[in-house]
């Protein structure tokens, strides 16, 4: 299969309908696959007659999911974090497929929780409000020493997927190029990889992260007949969403974001955000990096 080398033509036009049956035969892996859209994913897949191998640490849930599936299932735990448990999930992949093959890789799991990087520590401290010399909270006291944080999220959403990438690329072209087979890797961003969330500092970072693995990829990955494309949903009802958060928003009514359908009835669109406008000073400055990168990576 022939890809064109990458380049700003503008937004793509949405189709009304997708040729689903395109998808009979070909082997997909997700990973997250357990709950939420990764689980959606593989369903979807099924369901078109596709073959597909679920990864998620969560081995019971994983199970479950691909037994509720059927033949054209199978599940494999797996810490996305952990360079040889991919590995050993995508060659389970290749091995167990019907074709021996792996066409499309969805780089969909992610974790959002809990972020220290920026939490104060230190007991809390008193002092004089300037404006009304009353008492009050002056926060964290930082005489002590700092806590090392925790940095699982950018583990999970961006090393993790930075893993999965480089095997679907690896394991993609040990398959013939020809009609029959595919070579499409999706990474999972979000809209959070595109506006600011305060708190969010792993979570956003990461997700800025993917669109940057996205942009460097399209510009190679045609050599080798390898299609990237990136997934950003907006808010989605799943585990990876608070509850008080999913309360709020029920109350509210190339880089494709999901988004509600009063935005865009198919459900998502073209979010034309991932290139720089004609005239631009950031566009020449683009010209300039594609100029060069080769150089400075050697």
């Amino acid at each position: 299969m022939s890809i064109p080398v990458y380049q700003n033509n503008g937004p793509i036009s949405i189709p009304a309908s997708l040729r689903l049956e395109r998808l009979s035969g070909k082997s997909v892996l997700v990973t997250g696959a357990a709950s939420g859209l990764g689980k959606a994913y593989a369903q979807a897949f099924v369901k078109a007659g596709a073959y597909v191998t679920l990864v998620d640490f969560n081995e019971a849930l994983g199970k479950e999911i691909a037994s509720a599936l059927g033949e054209n299932a199978q599940f494999i735990k797996c810490d996305v974090t952990d360079w040889d448990q991919q590995v050993e999930a995508f060659e389970v992949a290749m091995k167990n497929s019907p074709q021996k093959s792996c066409d499309i890789v969805i780089a969909n799991a992610g974790i959002l929780g809990h972020d220290g990087v920026f939490t104060l520590q230190g007991n809390w401290r008193h002092g004089l409000d300037s404006h009304t010399s009353s008492l009050t909270d002056r926060g964290p006291d930082p005489a002590g020493p700092p806590e090392k944080p925790d940095l699982q999220t950018i583990n999970t959403n961006l090393v993790g997927l930075l893993y999965t990438a480089k095997l679907a690329i690896h394991y993609f072209r040990r398959q013939p190029l020809d009609a029959s087979r595919d070579r499409c890797l999706i990474l999972k961003s979000s809209l959070a990889g595109y506006l600011d969330a305060p708190g969010w500092i792993q979570y956003n970072a990461s997700k800025f992260g993917v669109r940057g693995v996205m942009r460097c990829l399209r510009r190679t990955s045609w050599q080798e007949g390898i299609r990237v494309n990136l997934v950003a949903p907006w808010y989605v009802r799943t585990p990876i969403v608070p509850e008080a958060a999913q309360e709020y928003l029920d109350q509210k009514g190339r880089a494709l974001g999901v988004v509600p359908r009063e935005y865009a009835h198919q459900g998502y669109l073209d979010l034309d955000l991932d290139d720089y406008k004609q005239g631009s000073l950031p566009l020449e400055w683009q010209k300039i990096v594609l100029q060069t990168a080769s150089a400075l990576a050697e």
